[in-house]
């Protein structure tokens, strides 16, 4: 839900799969670091002249320092420093729609530098054999990019193939290089374009984790503190629809 140009927008129904994965996102990421970063749901944001949002979760660093009060500079009206990091979670919300919102995030107001966006699609079951498999895809947005409206990656990581207008929608409206969108269902280039395996291999497989840079997740804090990024295991996400559904 968020306020844009005067009409308040809603895309997305509250549901126990839209919050079991921002749920998991944010055990993963506080598991990785909870020294340095703060956590959290929910927070309206402003976002640029009568526009505010809502967002699913954000990450910012505990040494960011917030905008003097009263300079109407931060994230609210108590002028708090904007997150480095936005995840926007889509099951009832369509794809395109969560791509949108990137223009959003990245406006000339935000300082926000990374947004993350997962696409939930619904299960599929096979009435032959009783056996269910999902889509999902995740797609990395930075403002630092050359063009940070444009994902700098995007994974099919479920265990189901894209449908061909989720591909359509990634390469041609969303302009996604066909080289940046891998994963189940696309084709490998470093295995004889074979397709990539499904989501459901041991953790830590490459081929499912998101490269979540350190510059833009530590952008504004002092130099003297090292960026390390993250690598996020996009498996274990998946693994919350592989015990909920038995895919």
């Amino acid at each position: 839900m968020y306020l844009h140009n005067g009409n308040i927008i809603i895309y997305e129904v509250p549901s126990f799969v839209h919050g079991v994965t921002a749920g998991r996102i944010l055990v993963l990421m506080g598991g990785w670091n909870n020294w340095d970063f703060a956590y959290g749901t929910e927070a309206t944001m402003i976002l640029g002249p009568n526009t505010a949002k809502e967002s699913d979760f954000w990450v910012r660093p505990r040494h960011l320092p917030d905008p003097p009060i009263g300079s109407g500079l931060g994230a609210d009206r108590n002028d708090k420093a904007y997150p480095t990091m936005m995840i926007e979670v889509g099951f009832s919300q369509s794809l395109l729609d969560l791509h949108r919102k990137t223009a959003l995030y990245f406006s000339p107001r935000t300082t926000i530098q990374i947004v993350l966006a997962i696409k939930i699609f619904g299960v599929r079951t096979d009435p032959n054999t009783n056996t269910s498999t999902i889509a999902l895809i995740a797609a990395l947005y930075l403002r630092t990019s050359a063009t940070p409206l444009i994902p700098t990656s995007v994974i099919s990581f479920g265990t189901a193939d894209p449908d061909a207008n989720t591909v359509n929608c990634i390469i041609n409206q969303m302009g996604v290089p066909p080289g940046s969108f891998t994963g189940v269902g696309r084709p490998d280039p470093n295995n004889n374009n074979n397709n990539f395996p499904p989501c459901n291999a041991p953790p830590n497989l490459p081929d499912y984790q998101m490269n979540i840079p350190g510059p833009e997740l530590y952008n504004g804090v002092p130099v003297h503190r090292l960026p390390q990024g993250l690598l996020l295991d996009l498996i274990w996400i998946f693994g919350t629809f592989e015990m909920k559904f038995r895919i």
